[in-house]
């Protein structure tokens, strides 16, 4: 909880203090392995900037090849999560032939690729989705916008005011948000998963939710049979919605890391301890977590199934030829996955 309340207070300075100026607005990399809240996926790089209705911005540079990019719009700020409303949302974009990518961001529209932003004070939050850690290349880009002159005006006392307030409000409203988020995890009993919206997610993404418990004796197996989508993943998280040290530790797995066996299953295991499997789902000693399924644009919504067995037996409850790995093997998966996230700049 301690850290949690770190990591909140560290992800609320930049948001507030630093770069709310949507006259001369950055792509700030808001959560990152040190800085989560909020339900942040593993796949993820999330950048966000400030924006006004009353300007026209370009976002430029290279898709590169992430499986997905998308760019939301929002009204306020998130320190006013509850009155943080969508405006636009933008994935299927135009790319030039040499891979360069230009977004207009407007109240009025444009031609081209155009995300449009809401008439006063707004935000922006810029998702790339990994499925391929180690191969795909992050987009590369930058905002800015038109008729900007430099250098910018120097902040004054009013703007550190307003900056200061945000920062108030984002210690205040934040928790309770999320806390309230985190009780619909506990609708469908202990390691029951159950399917919902996110006000603050992805809209195109479905969610399954689940509050698991396991003793360091357990282990749970999760069950399903993927959706055909362009994206799925699950991943554990702590009771606070922040996610475990995934880059350094496997609390996360996509469907293009996922090994399924001979009948079309996946089956993941969550543990305390390495069960010697490939699909483990590591609890970090955490004996009460939360369980997140993240299906996009998926054909269907299968539900997966948890069951709660003892370590010692688990092996019985696992199909014959279901993948087995030695602890060499999982120590260089790790290392790969950690250089891949450095690599994407998501570290």
């Amino acid at each position: 909880g301690f850290r949690y309340l770190t990591r909140l207070v560290a992800g609320a300075i930049p948001m507030t203090m630093e770069a709310w100026d949507p006259g001369y607005p950055s792509l700030l990399k808001f959560l990152s392995t040190r800085i989560q809240y909020g339900i942040p996926a593993a796949d993820a790089l999330y950048k966000w900037a400030a924006v006004h209705g009353d300007h026209v911005y370009r976002i430029r540079g290279t898709r590169g090849t992430v499986h997905m990019l998308d760019i939301e719009s929002r009204s306020g700020h998130f320190a006013h999560v509850q009155n943080w409303q969508l405006c636009d949302r933008g994935s299927d974009f135009g790319v030039e032939d040499d891979g360069s990518l230009e977004i207009v961001l407007s109240y009025k529209e444009q031609p081209g690729n155009w995300v449009q932003i809401p008439e006063g004070f707004g935000d922006l939050i810029l998702r790339q989705y990994f499925y391929d850690w180690e191969k795909e290349v992050p987009a590369q880009l930058h905002i800015s916008r038109d008729g900007a002159c430099y250098p910018a005006p120097a902040l004054s006392s009013a703007d550190i005011a307003m900056r200061g307030q945000l920062l108030i409000d984002w210690l205040r409203n934040l928790p309770g948000f999320f806390a309230e988020q985190v009780s619909s995890y506990y609708a469908g009993g202990i390691n029951e998963v159950v399917f919902d919206s996110l006000s603050i997610g992805w809209a195109d993404l479905r969610y399954g939710k689940a509050a698991y418990e396991c003793e360091s004796d357990e282990a749970l197996i999760v069950s399903v049979v993927p959706p055909t989508a362009t994206y799925w993943s699950m991943q554990l998280y702590s009771q606070y919605w922040d996610a475990r040290d995934w880059h350094l530790r496997q609390s996360s797995i996509n469907g293009r890391q996922a090994v399924l066996d001979e009948d079309g299953v996946f089956r993941a295991v969550i543990s305390h301890h390495d069960p010697g499997v490939v699909n483990w789902l590591d609890t970090a000693d955490q004996i009460r977590g939360l369980l997140s399924v993240r299906y996009f644009r998926a054909e269907s919504i299968p539900v997966p199934a948890v069951q709660r067995v003892k370590l010692s037996e688990l092996q019985q409850h696992l199909p014959e030829k279901h993948q087995k790995i030695n602890p060499e093997q999982r120590s260089e998966i790790l290392r790969r996955r950690v250089e891949a996230v450095t690599r994407c700049g998501r570290l």
